[in-house]
């Protein structure tokens, strides 16, 4: 599917981007931290630049600042 597009979905709908990952188990820790405080997210992968796959991890955009403070999030992590 075209990137552009899901960007503009995803927005559209309230979604944003909260952090990236390399492997599912690192993925699989963030989600269980918010999911235990009931915060709803989606998951996708994406291709990057250089060929690889990489994790996307969304939360609701009204959710982000309490995702980030529950997960210990901290600008260029």
């Amino acid at each position: 599917m075209n990137e552009h597009l899901v960007k503009f979905w995803l927005f559209a709908t309230h979604w944003i981007e909260l952090d990236t990952f390399d492997t599912e188990e690192e993925l699989n820790d963030e989600i269980e931290l918010l999911h235990r405080q009931n915060l709803p997210t989606k998951v996708r992968q994406r291709t990057k630049k250089d060929g690889g796959e990489e994790l996307v991890l969304y939360v609701k955009q009204a959710d982000r600042d309490y995702a980030r403070y529950c997960t210990g999030w901290r600008p260029g992590m």
